[in-house]
């Protein structure tokens, strides 16, 4: 999912969020991880690291944790408590990784999802789902954090901006580098991480919602990215990552090249994604282990 900007404001007869379930505890969850999902999903998201292909020392790609985790930190979403009316007006605004350890083959992971915030924006409103996956012995592995936007789910009433951090120091260009968004990419992406939102597969369903056709998943987007951060950044080892953050800012459409720039950073590095006319589709930071 990505955000657009097609349609802005509240819906005819869009209900406010509940504002004050911030803090409520979902149930845990189990998910053992095979050779075959870390292999598929990394050849759905055109990240041709050997490292996530099968055999010794095979592991997760940066984003891989969200095939398991992403229905667990939309969780929420579904939740009567907290009132999302139709699921087709929420966007993908935010989401961020730190990882402990790399996942890898046979691991059995413990999922815990919260709902660590619900704010209102005025006409719209947004909830961070987090989500801790552990070993069964309670080993940290990955946290992961879901920022998610409702259009027309606000109070209505327009609300201050918030202060802004000012942006990370840039510093030397680290690395850039091209991307394509092949036309099978949403299809494919799909059906690897189980994220069927018709706005990424149905034209009509797309045109629907506003949108001027289908777009490629927020996720799928930044799977495709971050291969390329890893392979221009770290060497090529998915393990030298500690974290990664990201801002998505506007679509990306199937068919379409997209350029990132890395710039050097304290702590690691950080990066841009935009179209050819310039556009950012998305920001982040990459940040390196910690030896």
């Amino acid at each position: 999912m990505q955000p657009d900007r097609v349609m802005p404001g509240r819906y005819p007869g869009a209900m406010p969020l509940n504002f004050d379930l911030a803090g409520k505890v979902y149930e845990p969850v189990r998910v053992t991880i095979t050779a075959e999902d870390i292999e598929h999903y990394a050849e759905a998201s055109g990240d041709p690291n050997p490292r996530h292909r099968r055999g010794p020392g095979q592991v997760a790609s940066l984003v891989f944790p969200v095939r398991s985790g992403l229905a667990l930190m939309l969780a929420a979403a579904s939740d009567p408590e907290l009132g999302v009316e139709n699921p087709l007006m929420i966007v993908h605004g935010e989401q961020a990784f730190r990882y402990h350890r790399p996942i890898r083959p046979g691991d059995t992971l413990v999922l815990s999802p919260v709902l660590e915030s619900v704010e209102d924006k005025g006409t719209g409103a947004t909830f961070t789902s987090r989500l801790t996956a552990t070993t069964t012995d309670g080993e940290p592995v990955v946290d992961q954090w879901a920022t998610i936007f409702v259009r027309g789910a606000g109070s209505g009433t327009p609300r201050p901006r918030s202060p802004q951090p000012p942006p990370p120091e840039r510093g030397a260009v680290a690395a850039s580098f091209s991307k394509h968004v092949d036309e099978g990419m949403p299809a494919r992406y799909a059906e690897a991480s189980g994220d069927h939102n018709p706005i990424h597969l149905d034209p009509g369903v797309a045109a629907a919602v506003g949108l001027p056709g289908v777009i490629n998943h927020g996720l799928g987007t930044l799977s495709l990215v971050s291969g390329g951060l890893v392979e221009h950044l770290v060497g090529g080892d998915p393990t030298a990552v500690g974290s990664l953050g990201v801002r998505f800012t506007d679509m990306v459409f199937p068919g379409s090249d997209l350029e990132t720039t890395a710039w050097e950073s304290r702590g690691g590095y950080v990066f841009e994604t935009t179209r050819p006319d310039g556009t950012v589709v998305m920001s982040g930071s990459l940040g390196t282990a910690e030896v």
